[in-house]
C-alpha cells in the first residue's frame, strides 16, 4: 500500500508537537522544586516535643495534623489541579537552632516547594533570611508578629523580606484592642504585664503601649520571663505585679506560662481584671489550669476562628468535624474538648489550598507567592463568621479582625463571644 507523504509528514509534526509540549511541561515541573504532575511537596516546623526552652509550645502541636488532616480530605477529593499535597512536618522543639537545621533539611533534601504554617516568633526569625535569599515561600506562619507584615517593603535585618507571609491577626495588633478594652472599662487601671523575653512578649508589650497612648503611664510594672522558665518562676513574677498595685492583669505568653500565671492568682489571693492573649487562650490550655487550681470565670481574651463547642451547629464546624474525624480519628477527641489548634490548622490548609488553586494549574514559587499576595477569602468554612482573610500591596497582614470573648461557667465552662467583630489592622 503506498505511503501518503503529506499524511505521514502531518502526523509526525503532530507527534513532534505533542513531544514538546509534555517535554516543556516536565521541564516545568522539574524547574519548580516540590512540584511534579501528580504531587506538591510542602514542608513546616513545629514543637513537636519538648525541648530545654520549649515553655510548653509542644501544645500547639495539634496545628500540624490538622492542616495535614484537610490536606488528605483535599487530595480524597482530586487534589489541586490533580495534584496531591505532601506535607512534611519536622520537630524543631521550639528552639531555633533545631529550626535552622530542619529548615535547611526540608529545603535542601526535601525540596519543598514552600516551608507552609511553620510555628513559633523566634523560630521563623532564624530562618527567613536564609529562605527570602533563596526565595522559598516562607508563609502563612503561626505567629502574629508584625515583621511578617511590616518587613514585605521595609527593609529588617538589612533586606526586605517579600518571600514572607503570616496569616493570623499581628500581636500589636491585638494588644492594641485590650488597651482601648481596658481603657473603656477603667480609665484609672492600673495594669501589670507578664511577658515573655523575646520578640514575641516584646510585640504585645509594645502594641498594648501604643494603644494606650498616652495613659501607657497606667502600666504599673511588666514583668518579662523567659521560655522555659518553672511554674515557680513564672508565679514569682505574677507575685510581684501584685506588689506593684496592679489590678488589671496583662498575659502575653505562651501556653506553658499562661498556665502557670492563671495558676498562681488564688494561690496568692489576688483577683485582678484578667487578660490573656489568643494564643494562649485554647479551651484545651484552660482546662490545665484550671487543674492546676486556676479560677477562670471572667478572663478575657479574643478569637478570629469558630468555635467547635459554641458553634457546633455552624457548618464549618460540622465539616471540621467530618474532617478530623475521616482523616485524623486520633484527634476526635481533643476536637470535642474544644482544641481551638484544630480549628485554626483547618483554616490555614483551607487559605493554603486556596492560594495553590490561584497559582495556576503549573505553579510556581512566584505565582504561589502572588496568589497570597492577592487574596480575598471571604467563604473559610473555619473562620469567625464575617471576616475575610485579604491582602494586597497595601494589606501586608491576611487577617485583621478580632472578636472579644470571656470565660463563663466555671471550670467547666467555655469562653463566650461578646461585642462584635473588630479591626485589628494597620
Amino acid at each position: 500500500m503506498p505511503v501518503n507523504r503529506r499524511k505521514l509528514g502531518a502526523l509526525l509534526c503532530a507527534l513532534l508537537a505533542t513531544a514538546a509540549v509534555a517535554s516543556t511541561a516536565a521541564a516545568s515541573h522539574r524547574s519548580t522544586p516540590g512540584v511534579t504532575s501528580k504531587k506538591v511537596v510542602i514542608g513546616g516546623t513545629f514543637p513537636l516535643s519538648e525541648g530545654p526552652a520549649t515553655g510548653g509550645a509542644s501544645l500547639y502541636k495539634t496545628i500540624p495534623f490538622a492542616e495535614q488532616a484537610y490536606y488528605a480530605y483535599v487530595n480524597a477529593h482530586g487534589g489541586v489541579h490533580h495534584r496531591k499535597i505532601d506535607d512534611i512536618v519536622l520537630d524543631d522543639q521550639y528552639t531555633p537552632s533545631e529550626t535552622v537545621q530542619q529548615t535547611t533539611k526540608l529545603v535542601e533534601q526535601d525540596h519543598v516547594f514552600a516551608d507552609v504554617g511553620s510555628l513559633g516568633t523566634a523560630p521563623n526569625l532564624s530562618t527567613w533570611g536564609y529562605l527570602n535569599k533563596h526565595k522559598v515561600p516562607q508563609v502563612l506562619l503561626a505567629t502574629g508578629d508584625a515583621y511578617w507584615g511590616n518587613c514585605v517593603h521595609h527593609a529588617c535585618q538589612g533586606s526586605t523580606k517579600p518571600w514572607t507571609l503570616g496569616w493570623q491577626p499581628d500581636y500589636p495588633g491585638e494588644a492594641k484592642l485590650y488597651a482601648k478594652y481596658i481603657l473603656a472599662h477603667n480609665k484609672n487601671a492600673k495594669i501589670g504585664v507578664l511577658y515573655q523575653n523575646d520578640a514575641y512578649g516584646k510585640n504585645y508589650l509594645a502594641g498594648l503601649k501604643t494603644g494606650l497612648g498616652s495613659h501607657k503611664n497606667l502600666i504599673v510594672d511588666a514583668e518579662a520571663y523567659n521560655a522555659g522558665d518553672s511554674a515557680q518562676v513564672v508565679g514569682a513574677h505574677v507575685f510581684a505585679l501584685k506588689t506593684h498595685g496592679a489590678d488589671t492583669f496583662v498575659i502575653f505568653a505562651t501556653p506553658g506560662a499562661s498556665i502557670a500565671a492563671l495558676a498562681t492568682l488564688p494561690a496568692i489571693g489576688w483577683s485582678p481584671v484578667t487578660l490573656l492573649n489568643n494564643v494562649s487562650a485554647n479551651r484545651i490550655f484552660m482546662g490545665l489550669a484550671a487543674k492546676n487550681g486556676a479560677k477562670l470565670d471572667g478572663v478575657i481574651s479574643t478569637t478570629y476562628v469558630e468555635s467547635q463547642t459554641v458553634q457546633a451547629n455552624l457548618p464549618g464546624m460540622k465539616l471540621a468535624k467530618k474532617i478530623i474525624h475521616t482523616y485524623a480519628p486520633n484527634l476526635d477527641q481533643q476536637f470535642a474538648a474544644g482544641d481551638q489548634n484544630l480549628v485554626y490548622g483547618l483554616a490555614v490548609g483551607w487559605t493554603f489550598v486556596d492560594a495553590l488553586k490561584h497559582a495556576g494549574k503549573n505553579p510556581t514559587r512566584k505565582s504561589l507567592m502572588h496568589a497570597l499576595r492577592n487574596m480575598n477569602e471571604k467563604n473559610n468554612p473555619f473562620i469567625y463568621p464575617g471576616m475575610v482573610v485579604k491582602t494586597s500591596k497595601k494589606r501586608t497582614f491576611p487577617m485583621e479582625q478580632l472578636i472579644f470573648i470571656k470565660w463563663s461557667g466555671g471550670n467547666s465552662g467555655d469562653w463566650h463571644h461578646f461585642g462584635k467583630v473588630l479591626n485589628s489592622g494597620h
